[in-house]
């Protein structure tokens, strides 16, 4: 149903012979592209047309070669027939595949061809839409649950967390007067968890300029060595937003990361936390996406992949787009009351909390329809399937943008989430190079669910660290379902 992910860009792969690996390449892609599309005629543009948001993927064989560089395209191709079924294409590929292996005679291509098929396999699975009556979407639900319970932090914790706060508050009161000490980030939203660090602003007034933010750490940071050796500071005063690092010695104790005045990212938990108060899914799901990225490597911002923040965004997002919608937009539904704006640093950070017109809202937008009841289970699957198959391009927003220009490159941009209060600004920041990964990763975490696998199995880490499931050998009923999944 769409092109896959080495159909679109082919390169000449690193240390072999240019033309012939690139042309027995080339050959493969266009053999399954005719075979599982018969009587349609596959002209070279149709090989070589790339997606402007198509990202470069290197993909590695067993000797540590570059097999080819491809990318996943986020659009239908239009030159694939809709009827044909993924089934019916790996069958009739796979004569190809064969016959045109027959004909090259050399082993080390044909094994290439055989990699180069199993990963064809992988991805040409579809995106099956699931439903309320399937019978593995009631269990799915209850894994959730339990996922996000056994996150919740021990009495142990919560008061290390309490002990840490009071401590950090005595110490930025010594080093700088009228300092207050406010939780941000997850500790505030509602996600924190066992294993999650504590993010702590410093509200200081008059301290408006990088120099003053850096200068009053400094201060605090003197103050917190004179407290005890038992934690030590790590110092992170060139970053974008200055902080300190301030974290156990001891193993598995807690970390603080602490900044000044960091008004907006304050701003933004509350958000978060006020979506978390309307509909509990949110949180739940929010626990669950946040424990897969994690799980499987891709919920690092410091290495160009999603952070949680921006998880977190595109749920509230994809939960605003459900039919009914499970959450409205509190900033739009501000705007539309004529609520009065609330700037902080030059945005706007004004949005509804009153129970009863976010009621009121919601029930407007869902029409004569009943509110919205889905699952944990089946919104989690249908997240997945979302940006896996449905979502192509654009910035994924959680207010509506008809009033703020669009970016430049709004018709090819991919993965850009908007910073709810600085419409523009993209809180992601993905680098271009993990564009296929993470599209794999959300299409192979929708197929296992689809599927039946457990939650377990779906977060499970890779074999090695940052190894994208389509470049690994096709293992049926392990990464490849032993059955397609009907597509929607």
């Amino acid at each position: 149903r769409e092109r896959c992910s080495f159909c679109v860009s082919v390169g000449t792969p690193h240390g072999t012979p240019g033309g012939r690996s690139a042309a027995l390449t080339m050959r493969l892609a266009a053999l399954r592209l005719v075979a599982g599309h018969p009587g349609r005629r596959l002209g070279l543009g149709a090989l070589t047309r790339a997606s402007p948001l198509a990202a470069p993927a290197r993909h590695f064989g067993s000797d540590g070669r570059r097999l080819f560089s491809g990318s996943v395209p986020p659009e239908k191709s239009d030159d694939v027939d809709s009827t044909a079924t993924a089934d019916g294409i790996e069958a009739s590929s796979s004569s190809a595949v064969e016959a045109f292996q027959a004909d090259s005679g050399d082993a080390s291509e044909g094994t290439e061809a055989s990699r180069l098929e199993a990963m064809w396999r992988l991805g040409s699975r579809g995106g099956g839409a699931a439903s309320s009556s399937d019978e593995w979407v009631p269990r799915l639900s209850l894994e959730c649950a339990a996922l996000a319970d056994s996150c919740r932090p021990s009495e142990d914790r919560l008061l290390e967390r309490d002990t840490l706060v009071k401590c950090l508050k005595r110490a930025a009161n010594r080093a700088v007067d009228g300092c207050s000490v406010l939780l941000f980030g997850s500790a505030s939203s509602g996600l924190w968890s066992a294993d999650s660090d504590l993010d702590i602003c410093l509200l200081v007034p008059g301290i408006d300029h990088r120099q003053a933010q850096v200068k009053t750490l400094k201060k605090v940071a003197l103050e917190l060595r004179r407290l005890g050796a038992d934690r030590r500071i790590r110092p992170r005063l060139g970053a974008q937003m200055p902080i300190l690092r301030w974290e156990s010695r001891r193993a598995g104790g807690l970390a603080c990361d602490v900044s000044v005045n960091n008004g907006l990212a304050v701003a933004n938990s509350q958000l978060l936390a006020r979506y978390m108060e309307v509909d509990d899914r949110l949180r739940v799901l929010g626990l669950c996406v946040k424990a897969w990225a994690k799980d499987r490597g891709i919920n690092d911002r410091s290495r160009g992949t999603l952070s949680s923040f921006s998880l977190v965004l595109m749920l509230v997002h994809f939960l605003q787009r459900r039919d009914p919608p499970v959450l409205p937009s509190l900033q739009d539904l501000a705007v539309a009351r004529g609520q009065a704006p609330i700037y902080l640093n030059g945005a706007d950070c004004r949005y509804c909390d009153d129970p009863v017109e976010i009621a009121r809202e919601l029930k407007r937008l869902r029409g004569a329809s009943e509110p919205n009841d889905e699952s944990v289970g089946l919104l989690l699957h249908e997240f997945f399937r979302h940006f896996g198959y449905t979502y192509a391009r654009g910035t994924i927003a959680v207010r509506s943008r008809s009033k703020f220009a669009d970016r430049a490159d709004e018709d090819q941009c991919y993965l850009v989430v908007d910073n709810p209060f600085e419409p523009g600004r993209d809180v992601a920041n993905v680098e271009v190079c993990h564009y296929t990964r993470l599209r794999e990763e959300f299409r192979r975490a929708h197929a296992m669910l689809h599927e039946g696998r457990n939650l377990k199995e779906v977060c499970e880490a890779p074999e090695m660290p940052g190894f994208s499931p389509l470049s690994e050998a096709i293992r049926p009923g392990f990464n490849v379902p032993i059955r397609s999944p009907t597509a929607a």
